[in-house]
């Protein structure tokens, strides 16, 4: 057995949530390791790379917020010239604090009933849900009552506080067309149907690189809350606790196998588990969102204190629903409007301007984040965001190899990154391709490990266009049928090649009709292509030729 990481040896020597009596007499301004740890636990985060500036993490399980608090959030944020990020969790972050105020704020927003308690570190991170999971017409099982009977079995409670072995992501699905992408989480209750009963099949395992997988366990509404603590006990009982990078759940499962890990389930729940039934979650691409009437607050996460005052006024005076959703981004709408009109909607706060939406997953970056090596909210004006929202084609940007922004689980992921592969050290990106959904989910292959970021829109726009091609009715089934069907050689060989020549159309119709043997002979038949045995070695002497930084010169 490994020895337990340093992480659960400062909890063997005192429990996470003895720690919260030591927050008043902290030195704020010289916190150590331990503390650092400690404080994640409370909300509280502080990188030793930015020392001076603090960040505060606030929990909204399912991103319910409402305007009582809405109004103090957006004061206190004013005051203390904070910078209000929303994540893809639907939480909040409150930036660029100073030393001394990030307690008496701390302690400020707990009186107001908006607290951070487990929202980092090793907890169960806020539960997520759909936005419109009360009011969708989709909507089969709303699953903000469960969310809430799940959230008493941990939430503040000194056992869970800071035990698990790592962080801890769930998710809620009882619609068949969610609005985001769920198969990250390391539990997953996806709607599904057996016999005549609604319910949710479990999968277990996501992170930010793999998707959940099916465990075999149909779970009825009402069972939801004790099989969650059953999967929770087991994770927490036996759990790896040595490298802090195989402590997932998923490292569990890849240890003793999904069998015994449904064993080890059963042994928590106490009674007899259900076979999994017939799952009815469908993928996002036909989620039709964007017609109905609401409004998205939130540019690329980064929202303003003005914003949210405004809309606590307004939430207050129209009797107005607000949502921080996994997209970033905050929704305002009203219930009976989404439910009575979901084919053509019409309401006073509807917005014509979103009638095109696609989803974009983007982390904190270099502004919020000194691990991102790119700018995310600034950089993505250098990519074709317009077109990729006009195609409905969804992003995913991770400023560095943490992954925070999804890169696995969207239709087109980038690592943004530096390289020199190609002359002097510049930005470049790492590109995935091809995430898909349920109901045979898997994360996205990375096409290339670095590419140019003077050299990244053109490659873009190539995929796109085979994409638009192709007439398939969404990227995710582009990268089903045709994409997928591929090796990745193959695909980094075709891309290469696409934006060195000018190949007909005929070519491009062998390439979605998956004819691999004739469009390869062909291809060898282009000027100056390069002759090898290994498709490795052309593509590295392709990549060079239009890559390369003296080649644009």
């Amino acid at each position: 057995m490994e020895k337990p990481n340093k992480i659960e040896r400062l909890k063997a020597e005192l429990p996470p949530f003895q720690y919260r009596e030591r927050l008043e007499r902290l030195d704020w301004r010289h916190p150590t390791e331990a503390d650092r740890f400690y404080l994640k636990n409370f909300g509280i985060y502080n990188i030793k790379l930015r020392p001076e500036r603090w960040m505060l993490r606030l929990r909204f399980d399912g991103g319910r917020i409402d305007a009582g608090q809405l109004a103090p959030l957006a004061a206190a944020a004013r005051r203390e010239a904070a910078r209000l990020l929303l994540t893809a969790r639907g939480q909040i972050e409150l930036h660029d604090l100073s030393p001394s105020r990030v307690y008496p704020l701390w302690q400020e927003l707990e009186a107001a009933g908006i607290g951070g308690y487990q929202t980092l570190t090793d907890n169960f991170r806020a539960v997520v849900t759909d936005p419109l999971a009360d009011c969708a017409p989709d909507a089969v099982i709303d699953t903000f009552p469960l969310l809430d009977a799940v959230r008493k079995r941990f939430l503040r409670r000194p056992e869970w506080i800071g035990t698990l072995p790592r962080k801890f992501n769930t998710a809620l699905i009882g619609r068949s067309t969610p609005s985001f992408n769920p198969w990250s989480n390391d539990l997953l209750f996806a709607l599904a149907k057996k016999e005549e009963r609604w319910g949710f099949n479990l999968y277990l395992g996501g992170k930010n690189s793999e998707v959940a997988r099916g465990a075999g366990i149909f779970c009825p509404p009402e069972a939801l809350p004790d099989l969650f603590q059953a999967v929770a006990e087991a994770y927490r009982k036996h759990g790896p606790r040595g490298s802090r990078s195989k402590t997932r759940l998923f490292h569990l499962i890849e240890t003793v196998g999904m069998e015994r890990m449904r064993e080890l389930i059963e042994i928590e729940y106490g009674r007899s588990l259900l076979p999994a039934g017939e799952l009815k979650l469908r993928g996002t691409t036909e989620n039709r969102d964007h017609l109905l009437p609401l409004r998205r607050y939130g540019e690329h996460g980064e929202i303003t204190p003005e914003t949210l005052e405004s809309l606590a006024d307004r939430a207050q005076t129209e009797n107005l629903t607000l949502r921080l959703t996994p997209h970033q981004e905050l929704w305002v709408f009203k219930r009976e409007e989404i439910a009575r009109n979901p084919s053509h909607p019409q309401s006073t706060i509807h917005n014509p301007q979103s009638i095109l939406h696609a989803p974009l997953t983007a982390c904190a970056g270099s502004r919020y984040c000194p691990l991102s090596l790119w700018d995310i909210k600034e950089d993505l004006t250098l990519l074709p965001m317009e077109r990729l929202q006009h195609l409905g084609v969804s992003l995913g940007f991770s400023g560095c190899l943490k992954g925070c922004g999804r890169h696995y689980h969207s239709d087109l992921g980038l690592i943004g990154l530096r390289t020199n592969l190609y002359g002097e050290t510049e930005r470049a990106a790492r590109i995935f391709l091809g995430a898909v959904q349920g109901p045979d989910p898997a994360p996205g292959r990375m096409l290339y490990y670095s590419v140019p970021l003077r050299m990244l829109s053109p490659l873009i726009h190539t995929i796109l266009d085979d994409y638009e091609m192709s007439g398939q009715s969404s990227f995710e089934t582009f990268s089903r049928k045709i994409l997928n069907r591929y090796s990745v050689a193959f695909l980094q060989l075709w891309y290469l090649t696409r934006q060195l020549y000018t190949l007909p159309n005929t070519w491009i119709d062998l390439f979605l009709a998956h004819d691999t043997e004739k469009l390869f002979s062909r291809i060898e038949q282009l000027e100056k292509f390069p002759t090898h045995p290994e498709i490795y070695e052309i593509t590295r002497v392709l990549s060079h030729r239009l890559w390369d930084a003296h080649e644009k010169i």
